[in-house]
């Protein structure tokens, strides 16, 4: 059976804070596909405006494309009204029925899992993954999630060999963390300063042809 990773998100834009984790991910895990998911509408930000999905799945794909098991999936960017991570990975269960499918996530996020549509029915279509954000790891972590996930939780070092597990199971994967968020990006690029070194050189060209950011609010 393979294993296949999707990891969700804005990425708004897409970064070497996700990039770098993921790819300590892989070779930890092994995957055999790694399937990012650029959000479409996501209901938790419906009141704050986002890059157009189409751009921010071209950043996704272009960053990706050295990589040979990172794929840019377009599995929310046509949806019609709201979409939300639990339809999503229920999705990619369907179309890889019989695999070992895991949820790639940030720390910060895992932390507000509470809050999601239907996060017992998601804790429970994947294993998770769960990676280190800098100012949200360890004790903190657990006292934010529902007892019933801290319960699963197990810390796993880059590198160290993990066997297929029979439960879902909620990995933290206690890598360096990448002190760096899309926000940050946005704000820097329309002050004028330097995000060459914060996203990867595809998506860095990317946004100077296209000049994303540039606006108030951060979009063109």
């Amino acid at each position: 059976m393979a294993r296949i990773a999707v990891y969700g998100g804005s990425f708004d834009p897409f970064h070497l804070g996700h990039l770098i984790p993921t790819v300590r991910a892989q070779e930890t895990f092994r995957f055999d596909a790694v399937y990012f998911v650029p959000s479409g509408k996501p209901p938790h930000k419906s009141g704050e405006p986002l890059t157009p999905a189409t751009h921010r799945h071209a950043m996704v794909a272009l960053a990706t494309l050295p990589y040979e098991r990172f794929f840019a999936s377009d599995l929310e960017v046509f949806a019609d009204g709201p979409t939300y991570t639990v339809d999503t990975v229920r999705r990619f269960r369907e179309m890889f029925a019989g695999d070992h499918l895991y949820f790639l996530l940030g720390s910060d996020s895992f932390s507000q899992i509470a809050t999601w549509e239907r996060w017992q029915e998601l804790a429970d279509l994947a294993h998770m993954v769960v990676l280190h954000r800098a100012h949200m790891w360890g004790d903190e972590l657990l006292r934010r999630v529902p007892p019933v996930l801290a319960s699963r939780t197990r810390m796993v070092a880059p590198f160290a060999s993990v066997a297929d597990p029979e439960d879902h199971t909620i990995y933290l994967l206690d890598h360096e963390p990448f002190p760096i968020s899309a926000t940050s990006i946005r704000d820097r690029q329309r002050h004028g300063l330097p995000i060459r070194e914060l996203v990867p050189h595809e998506v860095y060209t990317y946004i100077e042809k296209y000049r994303l950011y540039r606006h108030e609010g951060g979009r063109t």
